[in-house]
């Protein structure tokens, strides 16, 4: 239900979330941070006591969970370890990690990463920062109802493949990140579910923009000062649907191109 909910509002009300997109969202009572992109996907939480969302279920100890479509530029190399907060999570090692820290790479704009909107939105936009800032999505692994999907695959050739663009991405929950508990086991009873929507323009076609939407993902507050993201196979998070925008940029039309399969590990740090 939380699935078919997020991508219906995602589809309902674009304008809103739109205006995100043109830099007026997520900007009340914020917060700098840094947001780290992790290589492989390491999912240490037991997610077989709550989620129920047509996943293979991770007890815990699946390392490195299969998969991952959102990379990292390369540009600044972040932590090359996770869950090294002791116990009872077990250390590990040897990501490839990028970092994105608020306020950094500054060209027509500097990199923004902040808690917004009363610390309910993690917004992350790389638009306008030096480099460019960016982050690559792989859409290799298009899926349909078979795989646990809400809707039509989509094309493993859009963008073929791949895209590496700057853009805005933007992690909601109904409440403030700095109001989560933390973690106290890895069943992490703790952990909120969100949603989240990436929006980037199209890399031939400036006046046109695209729009990825999580219906459901995981956040864990591991510290009072960081937070995991996950969207994988452990619950089903990895699916989101790619939908185009076009037209009146406060009422735009969306045209859903597809489901697929793109799992992340991402994290917030204070």
């Amino acid at each position: 239900r939380l699935l078919v909910w997020a991508t219906l509002l995602g589809i309902l009300l674009p304008g809103s979330l739109y205006l995100a997109y043109g830099g007026k969202g997520g900007s009340s009572g914020s917060s700098s941070l840094t947001f780290n992109i992790f290589n492989p996907i390491v999912d240490e939480q037991n997610t077989t006591a709550f989620y129920n969302n047509g996943g293979t279920f991770c007890s815990g100890l699946v390392n490195p969970v299969p998969g991952i479509a959102v990379f990292g530029d390369g540009r600044v190399l972040g932590p090359t370890t996770a869950y090294d907060m002791g116990s009872p999570w077990t250390l590990a090692s040897g990501f490839a990690t990028t970092s994105y820290t608020n306020g950094t790479d500054c060209g027509t704009s500097c990199l923004k990463v902040v808690f917004g909107s009363k610390s309910t939105v993690l917004t992350v936009d790389t638009r306008g920062a030096s480099g460019p800032r960016s982050i690559q999505v792989n859409f290799s692994a298009p899926c349909g109802t078979a795989d646990g999907c809400p809707g039509p695959a989509g094309s493993a050739s859009v963008f073929g493949g791949s895209v590496n663009t700057p853009g805005l991405l933007e992690v909601f929950l109904d409440f403030a990140y700095t109001s989560m508990a933390v973690c106290s086991s890895t069943t992490c009873p703790e952990a909120q579910p969100a949603f989240v929507k990436f929006w980037f323009t199209d890399p031939t076609d400036s006046t046109v923009t695209w729009r990825i939407d999580w219906a459901h993902v995981r956040v864990l507050r591991m510290t009072s000062t960081t937070w995991y993201i996950l969207a994988d196979s452990c619950d089903g998070s990895q699916v989101a649907g790619l939908s185009k925008l076009s037209g009146n940029r406060t009422q735009p039309k969306a045209v859903l191109n597809g489901y697929y399969k793109i799992p992340f590990f991402v994290s917030a740090n204070q």
